[in-house]
């Protein structure tokens, strides 16, 4: 490898990626060094069919992996130069990754913004109790980039959002309230007591999900008393395609770790974009808060989040995601 890191320094830096948020924490990704580059590959056996068919969700995933990648390797002065989808034969091949050091002179002009994006990668949790309102300025130019750099838009609804997305949510819920596939399918990766994989019970609520949210196994999480009172955002893009699921997830991740270092809890929600009827709702919703771009691919919760920190879910050993 020219002028990057070394191999024991990038498979640190995958480590620290790994910490993304994934479907379910399913953590469907699979890293390879080849030739001095690293390369991300979906892994189709940790897909979660009944809920993700398509596989969308699942290459989201991998794209909130890849965005925090390229923060995690900017602790040693380098940045990663990310092409995407680069083997028109192999769609789960998603990006290759070539590092080249920052110059020097480059390095401190934003060294304390990227340093801060860093630790929000060990900070972020997903948090399914209600959440306070945010302040009044913690939303300002959040996401504000994210066209720029990821061809996606973040839309922040307006008051009539939580009763939109409560239709949504209640629309797919009823879609799978009968569906034995969906439900064994929940079960197996959520509720139980997992070390590395899948949403355990101690980071569910006790009391249930939000209205938005996704009906998961009762859990042992307590939760505040109070509605939720969270911020709602869409993140949407112009075309349904492949990459547009990786650039969405990339946008994810940019906008969970900048919340993150706002001290704002977030909470992705998928449940709302994986049926075609509800995902249409929040569709709607998004156009109604001025959005553009007609794929609404995932949905955010953003607030101010209960005292305390909550248990950090488990992540799959190195050794089974990397491979050198």
């Amino acid at each position: 490898m020219v002028a990057g890191p070394g191999i024991a320094q990038v498979r640190q830096a995958v480590a620290t990626a790994c910490r993304a948020p994934s479907l379910h924490n399913s953590q469907p990704w699979r890293w390879r060094m080849a030739a001095g580059r690293l390369e991300l590959h979906a892994d189709g056996s940790r897909s979660v069919p009944v809920a993700d068919p398509l596989g969308r969700q699942m290459v989201i995933s991998c794209g909130a992996a890849l965005h925090h990648l390229t923060v995690a390797v900017t602790r040693y002065a380098t940045a990663c130069r990310v092409e995407r989808l680069p083997d028109p034969s192999d769609p789960m091949h998603l990006a290759t990754v070539t590092f080249e050091q920052i110059p020097e002179a480059r390095v401190p002009a934003a060294a304390e913004q990227v340093a801060a994006l860093r630790r929000a990668i060990d900070a972020r949790r997903t948090d399914r109790r209600p959440f306070a309102p945010p302040q009044s300025n913690d939303l300002t130019g959040l996401g504000e980039d994210a066209v720029e750099m990821f061809a996606a838009t973040l839309t922040l609804l307006g008051a009539d959002g939580p009763a939109r997305l409560l239709e949504a949510a209640q629309c797919s819920a009823s879609v799978r309230r009968y569906d034995p596939d969906y439900h064994a399918e929940l079960y197996w990766w959520a509720g139980h007591v997992a070390v590395s994989e899948g949403v355990p019970r101690a980071v569910l609520p006790a009391a249930g999900p939000v209205p938005v949210g996704r009906e998961f196994p009762v859990g042992t999480l307590t939760s505040p008393p109070g509605p939720d009172r969270a911020a709602l955002a869409v993140i949407s893009t112009d075309a349904d395609t492949r990459l547009d699921w990786l650039r969405s997830g990339e946008a994810l991740s940019h906008v969970l770790l900048t919340a993150t270092v706002r001290a704002l809890a977030t909470c992705p929600l998928t449940n709302l974009t994986e049926v075609a009827a509800s995902r249409r709702m929040v569709g709607e919703a998004a156009a109604a808060g001025g959005e553009r771009r007609g794929f609404a691919q995932i949905v955010v919760r953003l607030g101010r989040g209960p005292v305390g920190e909550l248990p950090v879910t488990g992540r799959r050993p190195i050794e089974e995601v990397w491979e050198a």
